[in-house]
């Protein structure tokens, strides 16, 4: 993967937090584990998941390493506490917290590290959490949007369970689930929202309008008549208990 695609969302961190989705509320309490007080949000971003941990009364700890994603954050989420670092460095002490949560960042992680900091900060019975919105494999308008993509020969239909890449992670120890739902856009707006994925943003510009004009073409093609576009999408999460020592 061009390391510039891990860089590049802080450019347009405002228009991230505007377009990009969060997660279904199901995910998101399946995420989380019972009698949990405080967590660790990592790889935050702007906070796409942190609102829905803090709406749901837990203390959190956002961690996130780009400086402008997390002022995003900080000034919509000001009842977070916002940490500028990563995942192999979280700025927790040991048995910390009840759960470490990643939402849609997984795939950016050095894994055998963020793995060794997950167990150091998790407390006795708390877990990490993953989750990613993918589109679903049966939809017709999916799979043609995802043709479109430059990259779309390298993708898989989602980050299930065969493609979380844990490491040294026995598969007895990974529970996995997933949550459907349907994004309700318009051409416009999903042109707004393809433009903040990494392979277009890396991309030179006139080269980049060219590949977001055949989104909205698309789009328009499928779009109903009042102009909506109807994306089936699924949540996939996993939970992670790792063995005491």
């Amino acid at each position: 993967m061009d390391p510039r695609r891990a860089r590049v969302f802080g450019s347009f961190a405002a228009d991230y937090d505007r377009w990009r989705p969060g997660y279904p509320d199901a995910a998101v309490d399946w995420l989380v584990p019972p009698g949990a007080h405080e967590v660790s949000d990592v790889g935050a971003g702007t906070g796409k998941l942190t609102g829905s941990l803090l709406a749901r009364g837990l203390r959190v700890t956002a961690v996130e390493p780009d400086p402008q994603m997390l002022a995003v954050l900080a000034d919509r989420h000001p009842g977070a506490r916002a940490e500028r670092s990563d995942a192999g460095r979280l700025p927790l002490p040991d048995a910390a917290v009840d759960a470490v949560l990643v939402a849609q960042a997984w795939h950016w992680f050095g894994k055998e590290q963020a793995l060794d900091e997950a167990r150091r900060v998790l407390r006795p019975g708390g877990w990490l959490g993953l989750v990613g919105n993918a589109p679903d494999p049966d939809d017709p308008f999916e799979v043609a949007l995802d043709r479109l993509r430059p990259d779309h020969d390298r993708r898989s239909a989602g980050p299930d369970e065969a493609d979380w890449d844990l490491p040294g992670v026995p598969a007895e120890d990974v529970e996995t689930s997933r949550f459907a739902w349907t994004d309700h856009t318009t051409a416009a707006d999903l042109r707004a929202l393809s433009a903040t994925f990494s392979i277009y943003a890396v991309m030179p510009e006139d080269e980049r309008e060219r590949e977001l004009d055949a989104v909205v073409e698309l789009a328009g093609r499928y779009a109903e008549p009042d102009g909506t576009v109807r994306r089936r999408q699924v949540a996939h999460c996993a939970r992670v208990v790792f063995p005491r020592r």
